[in-house]
């Protein structure tokens, strides 16, 4: 499973994944239980690199390219068996970092970017309102324009990291701007009239601060505008394709080890006399969960390149949500069902990882929105050739030298 890394993506595979193990892994089923975050684990992670090893280097990010963020993140997702420090991170990471890189002003990008990549500050991106998931232009969060900058009323529900978050990027109509009015808007938590929610008590994902966010009459200067007034879509659509992409290599890396949990027990199981590895419906369920993560790998190592190159990789990105959600669903499941009633107890991670799966259904847009935006580019592609959506800075990610950058571990005493 290892083959397509080079020696230098290996080793920093291989170190984030001592890191999850290490950092992550030993608390997570209590996190679960008592639906707590652990900020202290936020810090070790800034300071382990993780939230800035693609990052620039003025920011305080590590250079390196997408293929070794794509390695560390595998790793420390294969190590930590705690989706909801992984949902929090694509939150971030994904929505937020990426949003800023790629729209946010220069004193933006110096005011936020290097407390977020050190892990000092948590930050939240806030679509979803009740009633309107997916349809982002049905919002009713509005911002009215002031001489001293955007006045902004409204709620935003189930909204991953809210209640801990530092920063917010939100999005919002700005009355009177017609019909390009939706705008993406950053700020601080501790501005007056923005209020959070307790943590929502969900099912999965309960390692994750999931809640909501009350703006009464919160002002804004003009400067907290990412994108430009009426430019929101744009940094919308852009996090998204990042966070599909991101959330698939997350399920990636949580899959690996049950293939390899479930290949284990078939061997040492016995069942009338012989290992249940011998049962073929046994070994047709492991080979489709190994099949599933090789697939995964392939087509997000084709969509990490495409970001690389500038390229729209929107249909597979989508691809990549889409395969993932199901597998990860369907894994669990199997994992459970070789393992019997083990595989049914609490104390095995498999039972937390399914209900965790569960969540991944519709968060980022669910199944039959990627379908149709699959679509919707098979059939624009048909008609005027390939697509690419106007307004999207796929190049931020051009300008990396991974192969000039060599990777250097942190101290121990730096992440502990």
């Amino acid at each position: 499973m290892k083959s397509v890394w080079n020696e230098q993506q290996q080793e920093i595979r291989d170190f984030y994944e001592q890191v999850a193990r290490e950092r992550v892994r030993p608390s997570a089923a209590s996190r679960d239980i008592t639906l707590t975050f652990d900020r202290q684990i936020w810090r070790d992670l800034g300071a382990s690199g993780l939230f800035g090893l693609h990052m620039p280097e003025e920011f305080g990010g590590r250079g390196l390219g997408l293929r070794e963020f794509t390695a560390a993140l595998e790793g420390f997702s294969r190590g930590s068996q705690d989706m909801g420090v992984l949902v929090s991170f694509v939150a971030q990471v994904g929505l937020v970092q990426a949003g800023l890189l790629s729209y946010g002003t220069e004193e933006q990008k110096q005011r936020w970017l290097p407390g977020l990549i050190r892990g000092e500050l948590l930050g939240s991106f806030a679509i979803t309102e009740q009633g309107c998931g997916s349809d982002v232009r049905a919002m009713k969060l509005s911002a009215t324009q002031e001489l001293n900058g955007f006045r902004i009323n409204g709620q935003k529900w189930n909204i991953t990291n809210a209640p801990q978050a530092d920063v917010v990027m939100t999005f919002a109509h700005v009355e009177g701007a017609g019909d390009k009015s939706v705008t993406c808007f950053i700020t601080g938590t501790d501005v007056p009239g923005l209020e959070r929610s307790e943590p929502f008590e969900l099912l999965g994902n309960r390692g994750t601060p999931i809640g909501a966010f009350n703006f009464n009459d919160v002002l804004v200067p003009e400067s907290a505008v990412v994108g430009g007034v009426g430019g929101g879509l744009n940094v919308l659509y852009f996090a998204f394709l990042v966070e599909r992409v991101l959330t698939g290599l997350v399920i990636t890396g949580c899959m690996e080890p049950l293939v390899e949990d479930c290949l284990r027990y078939s061997q040492e199981r016995l069942a009338f006399g012989r290992p249940i590895g011998e049962n073929q419906y046994i070994q047709g369920q492991i080979v489709d969960m190994y099949c599933q993560v090789e697939v995964l790998r392939s087509v997000l190592l084709r969509a990490m390149d495409s970001m690389e190159q500038g390229v729209d990789c929107s249909s597979l990105a989508s691809m990549v949500k889409m395969i993932a959600t199901e597998s990860l669903h369907e894994a669990c499941l199997n994992a459970i069902r070789i393992h019997g009633n083990s595989g049914y107890r609490r104390d095995k991670y498999f039972e937390r990882l399914l209900r965790d799966s569960i969540g991944v259904f519709f968060a980022g847009g669910t199944i039959e929105i990627h379908r149709h935006v699959i679509w919707t580019n098979l059939v624009e592609g048909f008609r005027k050739g390939e697509r690419m959506r106007d307004g999207l800075n796929l190049g931020v990610y051009q300008n990396q030298n991974p192969a000039t950058t060599a990777f250097s571990q942190p101290a121990e005493e730096a992440i502990a």
